[in-house]
């Protein structure tokens, strides 16, 4: 297959992850997200969508097109990296709420963010991804007004499926200045919106990401809680991670139950971690179109113990800069220890090995005849260029047997 012909294309071939863009430019009464047996968010047509209407998701999807930082934002003091692309500055950093930083997923760098932004009246609400409070295994899309409702919705770590981006069209109808925090992908989605809908770059003042390790299917977390003899309906309490860096992941029950596991016994085996295809082939885990991207700071890529939360700072625009600045300034960030790509390359090995794999996956889809992302100002191929042969090689046939399994 060489062309998406219709939405089915997209999930069919393992391209997208749930994000929930589509669903919010039709409406729930054209598409509706839901689970599927794999595992995944994926959407459905519920009726016709015009092709009018059907080529705008094509221009955002991020599993047709992700594309690097938009030229209007690179600033004229940016590095640029290979791998991480281009950013100002780089820095260790926490929130100075010790609550916060506690019950965080790391260092609370995000949540601070969006608290700063929030109480300095910069913007109007966050949107961003929480629990579901009916189903706390689930996620859901939120804004959020206000301390309360920002940090009283679990906000930190969700890995499991989530559609961050399924109420971005009623964010922009508000009207209201507002930031988004979500993935790489949603990121990318959302400049992509930028180029035919005006609002986004007017209302949507920031953008915020983590540098992402891929989003598991729900089975990863079902199987968790079947170790333990829990049915989902009787949970009071999901969490991934956090109350501690990195913390456990944890469940709790109704009826008091208490369960957890230690973050390297689940997470410890990248080949157990159960990510979506679409994962595994994304060009940008690492935020490079976002303002600010947030990241672990374990030296070679994995945590050695329980520590106080450090979250790196990769700050990649103007927008980011100052307002990263703001909120040192204002008490709600500590600015720790400077860093250097060298550093950022030992927190996150797995990211460097994935970004010069990328090219060669994609090639390997291609060569199958088999449709993959479209992809501009990420120097993918670059990177593939500088890889031996047989590194290649391995990773064009390793993508032959991962696409039977989508």
């Amino acid at each position: 297959m060489t062309q998406i012909n219709k939405l089915s294309d997209i999930v069919d071939n393992g391209l997208c992850i749930g994000c929930g863009l589509c669903q919010s430019i039709t409406g729930k009464d054209s598409i509706e997200i839901t689970m599927s047996p794999k595992g995944r968010l994926e959407p459905k047509e519920l009726k016709k969508i015009t092709p009018d209407t059907f080529g705008k998701i094509l221009n955002v999807c991020p599993g047709v097109i992700v594309e690097g930082l938009p030229k209007e934002q690179v600033d004229t003091k940016s590095k640029h990296n290979l791998v991480w692309g281009y950013y100002l500055s780089l820095f260790y950093s926490w929130s100075t709420d010790k609550k916060i930083r506690f019950e965080s997923s790391t260092g609370g760098l995000l949540n601070g963010l969006s608290l700063y932004l929030l109480e300095s009246e910069k913007v109007k609400f966050i949107l961003h991804t929480v629990t579901d409070p009916e189903k706390p295994m689930r996620s859901v899309s939120k804004l959020s007004y206000n301390k309360e409702e920002l940090l009283n919705s679990n906000s930190c770590s969700r890995y499991g499926p989530a559609s961050p981006l399924d109420r971005f069209h009623e964010a922009l109808n508000l009207n209201e200045p507002f930031a988004f925090v979500g993935k790489p992908c949603d990121i990318s989605a959302i400049r992509q919106l930028s180029k035919s809908d005006e609002r986004v770059n007017k209302l949507c003042k920031y953008l915020l990401t983590l540098v992402c390790g891929g989003s598991t299917e729900f089975t990863k977390s079902e199987d968790f809680i079947e170790s333990f003899k829990v049915k989902e309906e009787e949970l009071s309490i999901f969490r991934y991670r956090g109350f501690g860096n990195p913390g456990k992941m944890y469940i709790k029950t109704k009826d008091g139950r208490e369960h957890d596991r230690e973050y390297n016994s689940f997470w410890g085996e990248e080949s157990t971690w159960r990510v979506h295809f679409r994962c595994k082939i994304c060009p940008d885990a690492i935020g490079e179109s976002s303002d600010i991207a947030a990241l672990d700071t374990w030296r070679g890529g994995s945590p050695k113990g329980e520590d106080e939360g450090f979250n790196a700072a990769i700050i990649r625009t103007k927008k980011g800069s100052d307002l990263f600045h703001e909120a040192v300034n204002a008490g709600y960030i500590k600015m720790g220890d400077q860093l250097e790509i060298k550093d950022i390359d030992d927190f996150q090995p797995h990211q460097v090995n994935k970004k010069k794999a990328v090219y060669a996956r994609h090639e390997g889809m291609r060569k199958q005849n088999i449709l993959t992302v479209k992809t501009n100002g990420l120097r993918i191929k670059e990177l593939y260029d500088l890889n031996s042969k047989e590194f290649n090689l391995k990773e064009e046939e390793g993508i032959g047997i991962r696409v039977k399994k989508i």
